[in-house]
């Protein structure tokens, strides 16, 4: 239906129903009668009453005119019809939701046919669109032994991005340049900790060129590379952090230029905070957390603009914030139960009511646990969705194009990766899985074709290759 019918649509269905009172239900206090015939020869000083028979009567100033009610035949006069939240063509309820088969179009619910004036978005069509989940089938990588991490940025600053993977088993990061038409370059190599688990790719020294760390497992610490400038990345020295560094995330936290990290240390069951200042990291601070952090992630948990950690404690099956002061300092952790042994964790605001949220992966479950956030840093009860079969890594981002945040799950025990549509509302869709690599640990977004839509790739500990999943909009 064309736009502006709906709008017609639209005010004529608010103007029929303007007496609601808002109530979740939909009720609006008193039931309408059906048609009403009213008297024509009313004039401007005239009064009615009602008797209790439901018979109105209208005084014009000379005799009474008695009108019955009627459901039959047109209406001759001024109509009222019945109109509840959430029917077709009546306002939409609280929470812009209609019932099935219909959507929220300019606060009225409207059928869904009528919300397009072309045919609805369609995979393969090469027309991105709101609500396509699209990709071709995966292109497998060789990217060296045991990738179990793998970081997207752009590192020779070409415009196009590029691909680096920690390998647990060959104790290095490689990197494959990206060519801009999905295709990469050769495959590099550079010496890292023992056992590296996690990669990220921040800017340690505010040069504008993505830098290149690793929490190494094994080694109990972090290996950095800056980046020249033009993609030659140069070691710096190692720096030690806790018990079996498992994962590590750069964020701003002190509020200066300089991105600082966080390591999740498995076994001591601590957090490592280091705040850089462009040249290193002088005084790495220790954080006590639930037992087992797995992963970790940064966000505004409590609204006062700072950032602050979570931490996933696989062994306490919970979730650990550490509110931040905006200075990179960390008060004490407070503890919400996470729905069982948690392995990774991602947060946004899913629900758009301002405070921030958290998904987790449960991976002897099959499950993401979706958690609310309820503005002081804390969580509500943790709410189970089925994923895909041993799921580790997770991210939050918006697939689908419209507007709402989506779940992406990569699923070590399927080879699949999963994705679960966000409804804007803080509930997901079934999960659409598509075919990667063998053993999937980790899972990242890109647009590595430069055609505006979303690409992902995962890092496949099972057959040491990534997998690259091309948008197929």
């Amino acid at each position: 239906m064309a736009s502006w019918t709906r709008h017609f649509l639209a005010l004529s269905a608010l103007a029929a129903c303007g007496g609601g009172d808002g109530d979740d239900t939909g009720a609006t206090g008193t039931t309408l009668m059906s048609t009403m015939t009213m008297a024509s020869t009313a004039t401007m000083n005239s009064t009615s009453t009602t008797d209790d028979g439901g018979t109105s009567t209208t005084t014009t100033g000379g005799e009474a005119t008695t009108v019955e009610p009627t459901t039959a035949g047109p209406a001759t006069g001024t109509t009222a019809v019945a109109c509840n939240d959430g029917e077709q063509d009546c306002p939409c309820l609280p929470l812009a939701t209609c019932f099935p088969g219909l959507t929220c179009v300019d606060d009225v619910c409207v059928g869904m046919e009528e919300t397009t004036d072309g045919p609805p978005p369609m995979c393969g069509d090469g027309q991105p669109g709101p609500n396509e989940v699209c990709f071709k089938p995966f292109t497998p990588l060789g990217m060296g032994s045991g990738p179990i991490a793998v970081a997207v940025a752009d590192f020779n600053k070409d415009g196009n991005d590029d691909i680096a993977c920690a390998n647990n088993m060959t104790n290095n990061v490689t990197v494959r340049t990206g060519k801009g038409d999905g295709g990469f370059n050769a495959l590099s190599a550079l010496g890292v900790g023992m056992g590296p688990y996690s990669a990220a790719a921040p800017d340690l020294n505010n040069d504008g060129a993505p830098d290149l760390v690793t929490a190494n497992i094994t080694g109990n610490d972090v290996s950095v590379y800056l980046n020249n400038g033009a993609g030659m990345l140069a070691a710096a020295p190692a720096i030690p952090v806790g018990a079996q560094a498992r994962h590590i995330v750069g964020a701003k936290l002190n509020g200066d230029d300089f991105e600082d990290l966080v390591v999740a240390n498995y076994m001591d069951n601590t957090l490592t905070v280091l705040i850089g200042d462009g040249v290193g990291f002088p005084a790495p601070a220790g954080i006590g957390v639930g037992t087992g952090p797995t992963w970790v992630a940064i966000g505004d948990m409590n609204g006062d603009q700072n950032l602050d950690i979570i931490s996933a404690n696989y062994g306490a099956s919970s979730l650990s914030v550490s509110l931040g002061n905006g200075l990179g300092n960390f008060g004490p952790p407070t503890s919400s139960p996470a729905g069982g042994q948690v392995y990774a964790v991602a947060v946004a605001d899913l629900n758009d009511d301002g405070d921030t949220d958290a998904v987790v992966t449960v991976p002897a479950a099959g499950q993401v646990f979706v958690l609310q956030g309820n503005g002081l840093g804390g969580f509500g009860g943790a709410i189970p969705y089925p994923c895909g079969a041993d799921p580790i890594g997770l991210l939050l981002h918006d697939i689908s194009g419209d507007g709402a945040v989506d779940v992406v799950v990569a699923n070590r025990g399927a080879n699949t990766v999963s994705v679960l549509r966000g409804n804007g509302n803080g509930g997901f869709a079934a999960p659409e899985a598509f075919p990667v690599g063998a053993a999937p640990h980790v899972v990242a977004t890109g647009d590595f074709n430069k055609d505006g839509a979303v690409d992902l790739v995962t890092a496949n500990n099972g057959d040491s290759t990534v997998s690259v999943l091309l948008a197929d909009p």
